[in-house]
């Protein structure tokens, strides 16, 4: 074939319905928002955060260490939404409307951030939980629930049933 008629692609040259398909805005929008929450509510009571990390089973030797490093996540979260919104007013960049998900999450946190205590605790009280604190619970609970699966005979069941 001629090197004319060759078409060659670079991986960044997508065409338009290949870059569509890849784009999941709502999923961004749950991603931004929680990370969003995390870096405000980390921001903004970093006496409970260390106290966290310590329940947890952090080292307390290294908690400095920690909520510095806490800090800079949060800077470069920062940076990270800016690069967003830059993304998504670029009318030749890929992926802007995972952009605006992030985004939009992130002003969803905010919004959330900004509710009256009261509204919060209700929040709380109707998943049935006493607080942010029952939330690292129930993660290590489902961790701990997982890790007792036998994942094995989960693959023979579901190979057999087919």
């Amino acid at each position: 074939m001629p090197a004319t008629a060759r078409v060659v692609r670079q991986p960044w040259e997508l065409e338009k319905s290949a870059r569509g398909a890849a784009e999941h805005p709502v999923m961004m929008s749950a991603l931004g928002c929680g990370l969003a929450l995390s870096a405000m509510y980390a921001a903004d009571d970093p006496d409970s955060v260390r106290e966290l990390l310590v329940w947890s089973g952090w080292p307390v030797q290294f908690l400095t260490y920690a909520m510095k490093g806490i800090s800079i996540l949060i800077i470069g979260l920062i940076i990270f939404y800016l690069a967003s919104m830059i993304r998504i007013v670029n009318p030749r960049a890929t992926g802007r409307r995972n952009a605006a998900g992030l985004v939009i999450g992130a002003i969803a946190a905010i919004g959330v951030m900004n509710l009256d205590p009261a509204h919060v605790e209700a929040g709380f009280q109707y998943a049935g939980l006493d607080g942010p604190g029952d939330l690292l619970i129930l993660a290590q609970e489902q961790s701990v629930q997982l890790a007792n699966v036998d994942w094995g005979s989960v693959v023979m069941v579901s190979s057999s049933a087919k």
